[in-house]
């Protein structure tokens, strides 16, 4: 049986206490297959809706809420320069692996599955939980659930 081609990988990562364990496995299976690594955060369009719905009704904020938008991402993409930080002195391969991150903005499966299209990836890294609570998960399904139910590539979880 030959080995399956794994060229491109897609992590996604939430910033959740499994973020680090996720970006490691991530970085060691691309280094072993000498793959390229998309990271990818996606920042629900639920907060977004809100900020502009908040704009509309107080027109006296001018502005407001792109500002606001504008910091979260600037936050995200903070936090992701941390994250992989935090990798290097951990002594991820980091240099040994091309490598982007992106932030995306959407309903997170849908975003992600939109971006490992875009991206042509064989393969989707993430962890099995993330910063959903339990109520959410059972009421409408976890983000992994669902890529895992919709992806046409391969997908590993991290636990």
């Amino acid at each position: 049986m030959t080995q399956p081609e794994i060229k491109k990988v897609l992590c996604a990562v939430d910033f959740s206490d499994y973020s680090d364990d996720v970006v490691t496995d991530a970085f060691n299976i691309c280094s072993n297959y000498e793959a390229e690594l998309l990271l990818v955060n996606v920042v629900n369009e639920r907060v977004y809706e809100e900020l502009e719905r908040i704009g509309g009704r107080f027109e006296m904020l001018g502005g407001v809420a792109d500002k606001a938008i504008a910091e979260k991402e600037e936050h995200r993409a903070r936090r992701m320069r941390e994250l992989l930080g935090a990798a290097q002195e951990r002594g991820l391969p980091l240099d040994q692996v091309t490598h982007s991150s992106r932030i995306a903005v959407g309903v997170p499966y849908e975003r992600i599955l939109e971006v490992a299209e875009e991206y042509g990836a064989h393969l989707i890294i993430m962890g099995a939980k993330g910063r959903t609570s339990l109520a959410k998960t059972l009421r409408f399904g976890s983000t992994a659930e669902k890529i895992f139910r919709r992806s046409q590539c391969r997908v590993m979880f991290v636990r």
